[in-house]
């Protein structure tokens, strides 16, 4: 499922971005100048702001909430980025590079246990290597989504920054049997 993103959108989430990073509220996982760290707290944005327009796009309403405010402190994170119905938590995974082929989740993130993981590969006009310009983003594919239970059981690996659970854009499960999830 292909969804266009906005130049409103992309705005909103680098400013947000930009705000949080040189606030200082920020944790800074994997130690990356500051640059880095705005550019992947903006992708990890767009691609939650993007999946809500995605679920209001298909008759499901879902309030934006607190998703722009900045709490203070960088130990201060969100429990999950969605909930549906059945009170069971959703957390947006990005593939943000054109070579990311998988959804990844920190170890130090996996303890924090989310129900679902929906996998969002964003697509660039332009790119060089691993240097983006965040508004060069001009679509995303939402690729469908996968269970805890389907994580917990693959082996943690490492990418080059740190110990993860990795899975496959392309093994994920379509994004329509998740949206059922939200009307029950």
């Amino acid at each position: 499922m292909i969804r266009q993103i906005t130049l409103e959108e992309k705005k909103r989430c680098l400013k947000f971005a930009t705000e949080i990073i040189q606030g200082g509220n920020q944790f800074n996982r994997f130690n990356q100048n500051q640059i880095t760290q705005i550019n992947r707290t903006y992708v990890g944005k767009l691609a939650e702001y993007v999946f809500l327009h995605f679920l209001n796009d298909n008759g499901i309403e879902y309030k934006e909430g607190d998703m722009f405010e900045i709490f203070e402190g960088q130990e201060n994170a969100d429990t999950h980025d969605f909930i549906i119905s059945n009170n069971n938590s959703i957390d947006i995974k990005t593939a943000s590079l054109p070579f990311h082929k998988r959804i990844m989740i920190p170890i130090s993130q996996f303890h924090l246990s989310k129900d679902y993981y929906v996998g969002i590969k964003l697509n660039f006009k332009n790119t060089s290597g691993r240097n983006i310009n965040p508004m060069d983003i001009e679509s995303c594919q939402i690729c469908g989504y996968v269970e805890r239970s389907v994580m917990e059981n693959q082996p943690t690996q490492y990418f080059g920054e740190g110990n993860c659970k990795a899975y496959s854009l392309n093994d994920l499960k379509p994004i329509n049997d998740l949206l059922k999830l939200f009307n029950r």
